[in-house]
């Protein structure tokens, strides 16, 4: 009687085929040990890992070497070679460890034998036939998935909320579509992840768990930009906002205690050291005022210990903003007045076209599969390099702005509510520092 252990493996497209999954390997490995009278110390199932995959990326197998060096037992029991490596460097790395450790192996649906040279030579033959028929597998899988990114084809039947997939095209979906704008228009205005997705809850019923709203903020794709490829999805927002959206992430407006609102929550930082500085309350719970958290530290270096008040913050920037705004737009004139016109446009569209013509050179068998991934891939970069060029040559428009600014608004800006006062800062500042001598400074939004 040997003590041994049982080895199994799927990769997910195999766990349904009959005769692979893990209930029936399991089986079969159980009724042979009990027939040949072993004692089964030990069974150990990697589920939905390729035999392509390193060792050291298979938990269970790993677990089993770990068995193996502690002397638990003496033969390692698997279905066929194909469970345990397709991969014959990896086979030789584990075979290693069970030589060292005086552990053989053996399939029960196979006849293999590692202790005769001929043995071992028909082994590195069937570990040959199978590594190649796995490069070929990928490869083809590879050839049309490449096919499908040159047609903006979708590539799985999984689609982020706000699409769906009509034929061959993702297209935007009529139920969420609103929702789903609504969604970026108003974390855009507010930098709240929370009050965003209360807010398209109450008004479109759209429910969002936090963690799913801050993957939306984070895909790509909402600005069309999916499995690598421009153009794949519709867009929801421009390039432009999706970046936006990235630099607010990272100065995110926190929930503070007994949810109060500070108006510059995120937006203030220390002059002198940097860091984010924290929004306070008094004792008599009324005056709310900024302070460099970086400084009260222990062995902090900075040495700002300024406290200054909200109401002082807020009545320096509603005397300064409109001029502010002025000199910007005059500023971005200047900028932009000298810059040379292209029609990158026609540029991006002629190579989308030379995109189209190498897939059909590709089809027709008239270039290889390696001179259409580079040629691919040269294309791709150009698209993507014109349309960064275009959007940095694009002028900020200031629109928006305008509106928030316009004849009186002092008097409407004055009877907001809190947070619609951060809102309303948040869309024309980017940020604001205050140095330990009390003065203010502020870049706004481009």
């Amino acid at each position: 009687m040997k003590r041994v252990f049982l080895y199994i493996r799927v990769s997910t497209e195999e766990q349904a085929v009959h005769g692979l999954s893990i209930e029936a390997q399991t089986a079969a490995l159980e009724e042979w040990a009990k027939v040949s009278g072993h004692k089964v110390v030990g069974i150990y199932t990697d589920a939905g890992i390729s035999a392509r995959k390193p060792a050291k990326k298979r938990p269970e197998l790993q677990r089993l070497l770990a068995d193996v060096q502690a002397g638990k037992g003496e033969l390692v029991v698997f279905t066929k070679l194909d469970r345990w490596f397709r991969n014959i460097s990896e086979y030789y790395k584990v075979q290693e460890i069970l030589e060292r450790h005086h552990v053989d192996w053996r399939t029960i649906h196979e006849d293999y034998d590692t202790s005769t040279a001929s043995g071992r030579l028909k082994i590195n033959i069937m570990l040959s036939v199978a590594q190649d028929e796995a490069d070929r597998t990928s490869e083809r899988i590879k050839a049309i998935m490449e096919v499908k990114r040159s047609k903006l084809e979708p590539l799985t039947g999984c689609c982020p909320l706000g699409y769906k997939i009509d034929g061959k095209r993702f297209v935007k979906d009529p139920a969420t579509e609103a929702g789903v704008t609504a969604f970026f228009q108003k974390y855009m205005t507010c930098g709240s992840l929370v009050r965003t997705f209360e807010h398209v809850r109450e008004n479109f019923g759209l429910s969002l768990g936090y963690q799913n709203a801050h993957k939306m903020l984070q895909n790509p794709c909402y600005y069309g930009h999916y499995f690598g490829v421009d153009g794949m999805t519709p867009p929801y927002i421009s390039k432009e906002e999706f970046d936006k959206i990235q630099t607010m992430r990272r100065r995110i407006v926190r929930k503070t205690e007994n949810n109060r609102t500070y108006i510059f929550s995120g937006l203030i930082t220390c002059g002198e050291c940097g860091q984010r500085m924290g929004g306070r309350v008094n004792t008599n719970q009324e005056s709310y005022y900024y302070n460099c958290t970086s400084h009260y530290m222990t062995a902090s270096t900075c040495d700002n210990n300024s406290n200054l008040g909200e109401r002082r913050i807020e009545k320096f920037l509603v005397e300064t903003i409109r001029d502010q705004m002025d000199q910007w737009k005059i500023e971005v004139e200047r900028l932009y007045a000298g810059r040379k016109t292209r029609d990158y446009k026609a540029e991006v569209s002629a190579l989308r076209a030379k995109l189209g013509k190498l897939k059909e050179l590709y089809l027709n068998d008239l270039i290889t599969l390696d001179e259409y991934k580079a040629d691919q891939a040269s294309y791709q970069a150009k698209i993507e390099s014109l349309t960064a060029e275009a959007a940095a040559q694009e002028q900020p428009s200031f629109e928006l702005a305008d509106k928030l600014l316009a004849d009186g608004w002092e008097t409407a800006y004055y009877g907001m509510q809190k947070e619609q006062k951060q809102e309303f800062w948040r869309i024309l500042i980017k940020e604001i520092r205050i140095y330990k001598d009390k003065h203010i400074e502020y870049d706004l939004n481009e």
